[in-house]
């Protein structure tokens, strides 16, 4: 697979993290280029924006620019130095997007955050930015993570067939292959609640669901390779299912699909959603060509 030629993290803290320690360990082990994006909001800005056209730099944002340049520079040299960027911003809406397609990384970094379900409806989170407007693959790094995983999980939807799934597996085997890991595809699938509730009656049609969903799965893993020892197919809530096969396997990485939610999702949250809320490991999270 390509290696990474470009990768930028981003950072809103001033703090040698997990997500750092990942991103200098990727940019290492593939050669690419680091590039930081330190990413300011204060509480202050929107006031000022509203009094004047320009708003001027705060002070602490300079001072946060200063502390994270020398944070950087305090990093053990691996190759090149990380390039720099700090931007101040009471809405990453606005600006996140044009900075992430100005430098063009194959790869977005950032520490994952705490629970945002609350913030569904706005929207307007740095974090949910990212999730739901990213058109880069994006990894998040929870606090616990290692410097270089080694076991990737890809999770795939087969119900309904779409280019996302090749590419969610093209993702996994890029960075299994950077990190000299192990790859693991999965594909979790839920019976109707009628076969369920009757299961000795709707036996033969469930088998029938389970044929039917087994051999696309099957089809994907034959495409990419991917060993009978490493496919995992499951009956189950999506959710519930990756996260047993996360903990099952000690995966470091779990890659899913980034899609809008549509519906109820709007208010609890889609599975990828509530995985990088309360992230059981990192979650490199990929978008569709368009939503479907």
């Amino acid at each position: 697979m390509t290696p990474y030629r470009r990768i930028l993290l981003i950072m809103t803290e001033v703090q040698a993290n997990a997500a750092l320690f990942r991103a200098m360990s990727l940019a290492d082990a593939s050669g690419a280029a680091l590039h930081v994006l330190g990413i300011h909001e204060p509480g202050e800005l929107r006031l000022r924006h509203e009094l004047q056209a320009i708003p001027l730099p705060s002070v602490s944002f300079m001072h946060f620019s200063t502390e994270l340049k020398a944070l950087l520079d305090e990093q053990p040299a691996r190759g090149a130095r990380p390039g720099f960027e700090a931007v101040e911003t009471a809405n990453p809406r606005d600006q996140v997007p044009a900075c992430i397609a100005r430098y063009a990384p194959e790869l977005v970094i950032k520490d994952c955050p705490g629970s945002f379900l609350n913030d569904q409806l706005a929207r307007t989170s740095l974090d949910q930015v990212l999730l739901h407007a990213s058109e880069v693959p994006l990894m998040f790094v929870p606090a616990n993570a290692p410097a270089m995983p080694g076991n990737v999980l890809v999770a795939v939807d087969v119900s309904h067939p779409s280019p996302l799934n090749d590419a969610l597996v093209m993702a996994g085997q890029q960075l299994a292959t950077q990190c000299h890991g192990q790859l693991h595809l999965l594909s979790a699938y839920d019976l109707p609640i009628a076969m369920l509730a009757n299961p000795d009656l709707a036996g033969p049609w469930a088998n029938e669901v389970r044929e039917s969903l087994q051999l696309p799965f099957d089809a994907l893993a034959d495409a990419h390779g991917i060993a009978h020892s490493h496919r995992f197919f499951s009956e189950g809530a999506p959710l519930r299912v990756i996260k047993s096969h996360i903990a099952t396997l000690g995966a470091d990485v779990v890659v899913v699909g980034a899609v809008q939610a549509r519906g109820w999702a709007k208010l609890i949250g889609d599975t990828t959603e509530r995985l990088v809320s309360h992230a059981p490991c990192s979650i490199l999270t990929i978008r569709p060509a368009t939503d479907s």
